[in-house]
């Protein structure tokens, strides 16, 4: 549902979400609004990255805090808001994890409520033999190897994370963005021993 803010320069009607007023053309004052909404995407799991790059870098080159440096401080303020939020927000949405725990939070879903993955057993199976295999590695043969094994996992749960989302599974996409995140972090650890 949209609503109408009042401009704060002019007072003419705005919609909420409206970076300008279309009469005295200032910037607005930033309100609440989700990563996708400020970024103009869908909400949904699978972006077209070129469409969310092209978006951010239309929102720095007119918002960015150097186009207002020589307005009001109110000005100055609200674009340097607006920037910080715009770079937020691809960030997020730029990160299959992250993009999935903001989907999951629209939803109304906790997505880091570890305590039901860890009774998802065969989640927490997999992730500690993961775990143990990382651990083990000394050469870097055998970190490489393991390193393509992860790779390989982690694709086939971004898949089944995009089906979950495709078939509005809330409960399973939370446990498959949790051993993700797992996932991402042990890569991590992986490429630091190499």
């Amino acid at each position: 549902m949209t609503v109408d803010v009042k401009c704060w320069n002019c007072g003419a009607k705005v919609k909420k979400n409206t970076f300008f007023c279309s009469n005295c053309n200032k910037i607005q004052e930033p309100l609440n609004s989700n990563e996708f909404e400020l970024l103009g995407i869908d909400k949904k799991f699978n972006l077209d990255d070129e469409i969310l790059e092209n978006n951010y870098l239309k929102l720095q080159q007119i918002l960015h805090p150097d186009n207002f440096s020589i307005l009001s401080d109110k000005e100055i303020k609200y674009s340097t808001i607006f920037s910080s939020m715009v770079n937020n927000a691809y960030q997020k949405l730029s990160s299959a994890n992250l993009r999935a725990e903001a989907l999951l939070k629209l939803k109304g879903l906790n997505n880091y409520d570890e305590s039901e993955t860890f009774q998802n057993t065969e989640i927490l199976e997999e992730i500690m033999e993961i775990q143990n295999k990382c651990r083990n590695k000394s050469d870097e043969k055998a970190i490489k190897e393991t390193s393509l094994e992860l790779d390989d996992k982690i694709l086939k749960t971004l898949s089944e994370l995009s089906s979950s989302f495709d078939d509005e599974d809330y409960k399973k996409a939370s446990q498959l963005n949790i051993k993700l995140s797992y996932l991402e972090k042990l890569k991590k650890t992986l490429k630091g021993l190499v």
